[in-house]
């Protein structure tokens, strides 16, 4: 099996090892890697709805939970997170069958790896992402301050970020477990502790029975099986947050060598502006004449798009779609255009365009970074018109 890049090209996947399937996914899903559990969803699912069904969302973990690898819900009951650090009280402890009680929200929103698009740079090792590291989601669940007011915990003023943790393990010695800084704004004014997925309780496999989820931000953000919440005043040094989740502040060339640190690179948060030629696939044959084009596009909710536009001849002349504006300014925003294509082979483009004048670059490798990392270039893709 193999990963079709946006211009029909091919990469073979990161892991071939068999491992097994989990129960509720969809079979067309690709299964990029065994151990730790990554699979990919086919661009013709990621088309067939404006919310995308569990059993089509991707899954990329880093580290597994043994007992999450299930379509099912993990129960509430003696789960525990707690909060630590800047705080008062200096330590919290949440009970999960508590936070039902409690008043929850639902976000339609982004979910996306942040190594989406990887195979569009040049020479980037790791899981070799083409567009199917991505879906359009609503996660429910207790507001992060509702909480905070329900135990009287106040923040100290000094805290800068919030770190958070999982109940999952590292796949070796050799290997640290795996945390993540967030600013402590963004947390404090829209983070939930998710409950639901698509309004059921959420899988196992999806970081169930309690995740924590910041809207606007990448999916490696949006810490599964929640255990740990910690205050603090600057960022954590783990390696995937200080190293591994990051790109550089500084424009590199392609394969340009680069040593990470705090001060010189800054994390994966913010989703970045983004849109996708859904269908048709690339690579599809057509008859010539009227052809339909339609795909999704989205940023990271600060602002709303202002257009989508759509190129047919290589990004000489470009018109604009027509798009739908969803409720929620974290979700992906549908558009549609059509053309009258000629026999012959036809590059398309799609490029969308936000409230603050940002662009997705003609050339997206000029933010080549060593870890493939945020891909936000005009997308592309090639078919045949007979």
């Amino acid at each position: 099996m193999s990963t079709q890049t946006a211009l029909g090209k091919s990469t073979p996947p990161q892991s071939a090892e068999v491992a097994p399937w989990i129960e509720g996914k969809d079979r067309r899903l690709e299964v990029m890697s065994g151990t730790p559990h990554v699979l990919s969803t086919p661009v013709g699912l990621l088309a067939e709805q404006r919310i995308t069904d569990k059993k089509y969302l991707f899954v990329r973990n880093i580290q597994d939970l043994a007992k999450g690898m299930t379509m099912e819900p993990l129960p509430l009951e003696g789960w525990e997170t707690e909060l630590v650090g800047l705080i008062k009280p200096f330590r919290v402890v949440i009970r999960g069958e508590e936070l039902l009680n409690m008043e929850q929200v639902e976000y339609e929103m982004i979910l996306q790896c942040s190594g989406n698009g990887r195979t569009q740079y040049q020479g980037i090792p790791g899981t070799p992402w083409n567009q199917g590291g991505v879906g359009n989601v609503r996660f429910a669940g207790v507001p992060l301050k509702v909480i905070l007011e329900k135990y009287n915990v106040s923040v100290d003023p000094q805290v800068k970020f919030v770190t958070a943790e999982g109940h999952d393990l590292p796949l070796g010695l050799e290997r640290p477990d795996f945390e993540h800084s967030l600013q402590v704004g963004p947390v404090l004014e829209r983070s939930i502790f998710a409950l639901k997925l698509n309004g059921e309780p959420l899988p196992g496999i999806h970081g169930g029975p309690v995740r924590l989820v910041t809207p606007g931000l990448f999916g490696t953000m949006h810490i599964k099986w929640l255990r740990r919440l910690r205050f603090e005043t600057a960022e954590s040094p783990n390696f995937y947050h200080a190293t591994e989740y990051r790109v550089p502040l500084s424009l590199l060339k392609p394969g340009e060598k680069f040593r990470f640190t705090l001060e010189n690179s800054r994390p994966t948060w913010d989703i970045r502006l983004m849109s996708y030629i859904l269908a048709p696939e690339s690579g599809a044959q057509l008859k010539a004449g009227a052809v339909t084009v339609s795909g999704v596009a989205y940023n990271d909710g600060s602002v709303r798009l202002e257009s989508v536009l759509v190129s047919f001849d290589r990004g000489q002349n470009w018109q604009p779609a027509k798009f739908e504006v969803p409720d929620s300014p974290y979700a992906w925003y549908r558009w549609t255009t059509q053309a009258n294509l000629k026999p012959g082979v036809h590059e398309i483009w799609s490029r969308a365009i936000d409230a603050l004048g940002r662009s997705q670059p003609l050339d997206g490798s000029i933010f080549w970074n060593p870890n493939g990392y945020e891909w936000t270039g005009v997308f592309k893709i090639e078919l045949t018109v007979n």
